[in-house]
């Protein structure tokens, strides 16, 4: 009986004590955060991560904000979750080309997703795989012709959704909701693909999806996009200025800009995607803070989110390449120094937002999120930070 209870007395243990090892760990973390403030030792510090996380895949993130009892919940969910979070490994995937070994890491990283007859090894049942599918065709690597059944797949998979709702929702259980989220996730996707293989037609679906949100996800005096809209209604749904969705926004504008700038025609759209993109970047950078970072809601003096400062960032840079206006540059940059005070020891940027888990759900938890290391990194090589 006696030592029953020792057994019992034990797990119970184990079982309280795994609640406070994340805690632990991430106090340990963060111990001299922000310690490295040599713009090079930065780089260096950054650019390992990416290539480790390159060659044996990016962390695991938690799938909800449960704070007790994670060890049961962890076992629970053990082998149950058959998505992965493509955005993350889209996001170092991007930072590939500006490591040491970004080419070795690159290759390591498609194999873990595409087999020898370039299909996916676990066929993507979210829109996020998009991301990472557009990552794999601008890595140049990767051989477009090798992975094209894997790209058709997402593809045709869109242009379903497409068919059927209209514009492409994020999730079918919500059908009549369209988040800003998709905007990054999708359109640079469509747009890379109709060019790489001659289907004019996904960059009808890539702008349909950008215009459609435009015209009914943004608020007109502040210029902001909301969380999510009705299709049906037309209500706006969650908060207007959410620091990452802001991000998202961003993100798939500027890169659909810079996607579509490799091709000879479309210059209208071309046009139309520019006025967005300098109306939005101008409109965010009124919201960065004196120490170069975002809030995770701009409106209110909430905590910063290393997200979407990096994600940030990145369009910032991107917006700089494109029109050679040194305020965007400046504002990259500034954003970049605010993240050199928010990366540990080794190298790992930290205090990002933890995800939202629905309408109106948002993380108040500040961890590691790995995609934001990749979009620093990138936008550091692409303002030659």
């Amino acid at each position: 009986m006696t030592v029953l209870i020792i057994i019992v007395l034990l797990i119970a243990l184990i079982i309280l004590g795994f609640d406070y090892l994340d805690i632990f760990l991430n106090w340990l973390g963060r111990i001299k955060i922000g310690s490295i403030v040599d713009r090079e030792a930065w780089l260096v510090a950054t650019h390992g991560v990416i290539d480790r996380w390159l060659e044996s895949g990016t962390p695991e993130l938690p799938v909800n904000e449960n704070k007790k009892f994670k060890l049961v919940t962890l076992i629970k969910n053990f082998k149950k979750i058959d998505s992965t979070a493509y955005w993350q490994d889209a996001a170092v995937l991007k930072a590939a080309g500006a490591t040491e070994n970004g080419e070795e890491g690159a290759f390591a990283l498609f194999e873990r997703y595409i087999n020898e007859s370039g299909e996916w090894i676990v066929p993507p049942k979210k829109i996020d795989c998009a991301m990472l599918a557009y990552e794999m065709l601008c890595n140049k690597t990767i051989d477009n012709k090798r992975i094209r059944p894997a790209m058709d797949y997402v593809a045709d998979y869109l242009y379903e959704l497409y068919d059927e709702f209209g514009t492409v929702p994020y999730n079918t259980n919500v059908k009549n909701v369209r988040f800003v989220d998709t905007i990054g996730m999708i359109c640079p996707f469509l747009i890379k693909y109709a060019l790489v293989y001659n289907k004019p037609e996904f960059v009808d679906v890539a702008l349909a999806q950008i215009k459609e949100y435009r015209k009914h996800g943004f608020d007109k005096d502040t210029r902001m996009p909301c969380h999510c809209f009705n299709v049906k209604t037309g209500a706006p749904l969650g908060i207007y200025g959410w620091g990452r969705g802001c991000a998202w926004w961003a993100l798939g504008i500027t890169d659909s800009l810079r996607t579509l700038m490799e091709s000879k025609t479309y210059n209208i759209e071309k046009v139309m995607l520019l006025k967005y993109c300098i109306e939005f970047m101008t409109a965010v950078k009124s919201y960065q803070r004196s120490d170069g970072s975002f809030g995770r809601m701009f409106f209110t003096s909430s905590l910063e989110d290393s997200s979407a400062a990096a994600m940030l960032a990145h369009c910032f840079a991107v917006l700089y390449e494109l029109t050679e206006n040194e305020e965007y540059k400046s504002a990259s940059e500034k954003t970049l120094e605010h993240l050199m005070t928010r990366t540990r020891r080794n190298g790992v940027i930290d205090y990002a937002q933890g995800d939202t888990m629905g309408i109106g759900f948002y993380s108040d938890s500040l961890r590691v999120v790995p995609a934001t290391q990749g979009f620093a990194v990138v936008a550091a090589k692409e303002i030659d930070f």
